[in-house]
């Protein structure tokens, strides 16, 4: 059996089972809605024919905050796990700091972000670049480091200049590493950025799941949770492609 056929097996016995418990479960709809009934309110969501409140501004919203968060978080993650690895006395000196930080739940946090940015767009992606970027530094640290001395010295011995050593052997041999960084960076950016909206709850799918879980509305509920799962979904797709083309 193919991997892709397993996994869509596998998603198609958890909305079979989901159904059942809904439907023949002693369980309050208010609680549970079957997933042909979620799926429904996904139509109606993207088709505008539902009481979410303007759907497509705020997924505006929080793809901006994301595409915002993520490349900040990229962009800085990448040229500090440059710094780290190439000099080894600023990677002694601030890995053990990144590391603490990386420790502390990031969540205590944002009340500060919070003073400091208001409630608009900034603070949200602020804690989006502060929970995604620690694991993009290191992971790009620890790839560039891993690099085996031997093929550095092989293309030296083969002619290759330093631009053509870093970007014919050093960075496809840290690829695999820092693409899992990447990966992990965005996912993690995802979550940071719909915390920060269910925090300030004034716009993003993060207000609009808020918004329907205090108004009970469940299959709305339901509906703009497997909406908001769906960025990771596709991200991760964006990232095997990006591995295929990058890798071999």
């Amino acid at each position: 059996m193919s991997p892709n056929l397993a996994r869509l097996g596998f998603v198609l016995l958890i909305f079979v089972v989901w159904e059942g418990f809904a439907r023949l479960g002693n369980i309050s709809p208010i609680l549970v809605a079957p997933p042909t009934e979620v799926i429904w309110h996904i139509l109606r969501i993207f088709s505008t024919f539902t009481t979410v409140p303007e759907f497509y501004t705020n997924a505006w919203i929080t793809l901006r905050e994301l595409g915002a968060a993520f490349g900040i978080t990229v962009f800085l993650g990448v040229a500090m796990g440059f710094a780290f690895s190439a000099n080894k006395t600023v990677g002694d000196a601030f890995e053990p700091i990144l590391l603490v930080f990386y420790a502390i739940p990031k969540i205590i946090l944002y009340p500060i972000v919070f003073l400091m940015l208001g409630t608009e767009m900034m603070p949200k992606i602020v804690y989006g670049i502060m929970v995604g970027i620690f694991v993009v530094v290191l992971n790009t640290a620890a790839g560039l480091r891993q690099v085996e001395p031997v093929y550095i010295a092989l293309a030296r011995s083969m002619g290759y200049n330093k631009l053509e050593v870093f970007f014919k052997v050093i960075i496809p041999a840290a690829a695999p590493t820092m693409l899992a960084g990447l990966r992990m960076g965005f996912g993690r950016c995802i979550i940071g950025v719909i915390v920060g909206e269910l925090l300030v709850v004034n716009a993003g799918l993060g207000y609009l799941i808020d918004w329907a879980s205090f108004q009970y509305f469940t299959p709305e509920l339901y509906a703009l949770i497997l909406i908001t799962l769906s960025l990771g979904y596709f991200g991760n797709l964006g990232f095997n492609i990006l591995e295929n083309r990058w890798i071999k």
